[in-house]
């Protein structure tokens, strides 16, 4: 019988594994640009013709090559970047799998100049189909690398054919740069294609690089992201609700300063926009979340950009909560204070808040009021925020409301308070079996009750609820007849909530804040009314 099974020659099998990389002359770009990068380049040109299909032309200040390994670089699996597999799982470069090179010599033309930075001199190679074309030439150059990619897909006329026309292949390039370009603010890019200059971005901040690449019309909506926990370390920039798009043109999200792409992150940072914008729309975000290398696994597929976190659930509700607290208390006032309507004060209570607010300009104190002085308890009744120099006001017991049916809703009754003297409760036996039925529900939810004969022992209540008159709580219970899980759940909200009349302390005052904002329903209780309203 005649063997037909061969081995595909080093060639061929490129060409084919290539297509899992290099699509188009932005995947090329990218590529390229990753290791520009990782030689710790500080400049970095690129320039194009025909939107990259001709040529493709990076030039970078890097470490550059030694004559060695930019002959190697160019073999399949040959990187710098990783030694061993345990060195996959604590990966900080971008490249790391030592293919890219390889597949992209293999369908097209390449001239590569490189000089090491220890070197005297450089070296000139120029490659075709995969391999040198002529002996390596020494040049002189200054240190770095210029890589020019000529002709993609020159050899596999059926993958050219299938490439875009000029103008949406620089855009799909143009795609690829704003990511990188936005995680490298450090770095000085130039972009220019068919002699016309593109970009000229300088070294930056972040907020300068975005309002460089997406125009000064976006400053003003631009709202800074900064926290630090045990997991990750977000920043960047969101922006108002105000500024939106129909598209997702404007939503980066990086990890390491990669571009990631992650469905889940994404719902959570469109959730902290719920109830403030509509759902047709789409707010921009540029977020950069850095993390330890062992707490996700980037080796997921080639292109990189999928990541598997190992804590996701945590991960997306600390970015939902830092965004919702950014979004509802630190810069968002105007658009916020137009979605309620306006809370009518008595005259002498805005005579009494005009007159504190007085006392602390003429001191010129506006700065601590603004800051140490955001939150502030007028009346026993309503807490007053200072946002931007508008006002906006919170009932305290509706806020605690929405706290409490939200705790209970999402399950979160883990932690209880336990009394020194458990208290006792007297009841009547007729009502005996269906007392049994309520003490079953309330002792899920977090409640620790015994029913000793004709008497109910309470020796645990839930941590978020303050100590109220627990058998008139029952009372109230045992009257309704209901026993379903909402009807329980606004029963406690609107019986343990703190009442109106209350004196806060600056603590309570910062929980009622805080976790009003971090509540996916923040502006109305469970029963509908409104927490939030605006002071004209």
């Amino acid at each position: 019988m005649t063997n037909v099974i061969k081995f595909l020659s080093k060639n061929v099998s490129n060409k084919i594994a290539s297509g899992e990389v290099i699509h188009n002359p932005s995947s090329i770009l990218k590529e390229i640009l990753e290791n520009s990068i990782d030689a710790y380049a500080k400049n970095i040109k690129i320039i194009l013709k025909n939107g990259g299909k001709n040529r493709i032309h990076i030039i970078d200040d890097g470490i550059g090559m030694s004559k060695n390994d930019a002959i190697k670089s160019f073999e399949r699996y040959s990187t710098s970047k990783i030694n061993k597999i345990e060195d996959i799982l604590n990966i900080s470069t971008k490249g790391f799998r030592g293919e890219a090179l390889s597949y992209i010599s293999s369908v097209t033309q390449i001239e590569i100049e490189t000089r090491y930075i220890e070197s005297d001199i450089g070296i000139r190679l120029i490659i075709e189909n995969g391999k040198l074309k002529y002996n390596p030439l020494p040049i002189a150059m200054d240190k770095g690398c210029s890589i020019c990619i000529k002709n993609i897909f020159y050899n596999i006329p059926a993958k050219r054919k299938f490439l875009k026309s000029s103008k949406l292949e620089l855009k799909n390039i143009i795609n690829e740069f704003y990511k990188l370009a936005l995680s490298h603010n450090d770095i000085n890019f130039y972009l220019e294609n068919d002699n016309k200059i593109l970009f000229d971005l300088k070294s930056s901040s972040y907020k300068e690089r975005i309002i460089h690449i997406f125009g000064e019309k976006i400053k003003k909506f631009l709202i800074k992201i900064k926290k630090t926990t045990n997991l990750v370390k977000l920043q960047g920039y969101i922006t108002n609700p105000k500024y939106y798009k129909s598209n997702k043109l404007e939503q980066y999200l990086f990890l390491n300063k990669r571009f990631i792409k992650n469905k889940k992150i994404h719902d959570a940072i469109i959730t902290s926009y719920e109830g403030l914008i509509n759902k047709k729309y789409n707010p921009s975000y540029f977020l950069f979340l850095t993390m330890e290398p062992s707490k996700f696994n980037i080796n997921i597929s080639p292109s990189k950009t999928e990541v598997k976190f190992y804590d996701e659930i945590c991960l997306c509700k600390q970015i939902t909560s830092t965004i919702k607290e950014c979004l509802g208390i630190k810069k968002i006032s105007n658009f916020l204070l137009k979605q309620v309507n306006v809370k009518k004060l008595s005259t002498r209570e805005i005579t009494y808040f005009n007159n504190e607010y007085k006392k602390l300009k003429n001191n010129k104190l506006k700065k601590s009021f603004n800051e140490k002085y955001k939150w502030i308890q007028i009346y026993n009744k309503y807490i007053i925020g200072f946002l931007n120099y508008r006002l906006i006001l919170v009932d305290q017991n509706r806020a605690h409301q929405r706290i409490l049916y939200d705790y209970f809703d999402n399950n979160s009754f883990k932690k209880r308070i336990k009394f020194k003297f458990p208290i006792e409760i007297k009841i009547s036996n007729k009502n005996r079996f269906f007392i049994k039925k309520i003490l079953y529900k309330l002792n899920n939810l977090g409640f620790k009750i015994y029913l000793i004969k004709d008497i109910m022992l309470v020796k645990y209540i839930p941590i978020v609820l303050y100590i109220y008159n627990i058998y008139k709580f029952i009372e109230i219970i045992i009257e309704n007849g209901n026993l379903n899980n909402e009807f329980l759940y606004k029963k406690i909200c609107k019986f343990f909530s703190i009442k109106n009349g209350e004196k806060l302390s600056k603590l309570e005052i910062k929980y009622l804040i805080k976790n009003l904002f971090d509540s996916n329903k923040p502006y109305y209780t469970p029963y509908g009314r409104k927490i939030i309203f605006n002071i004209n």
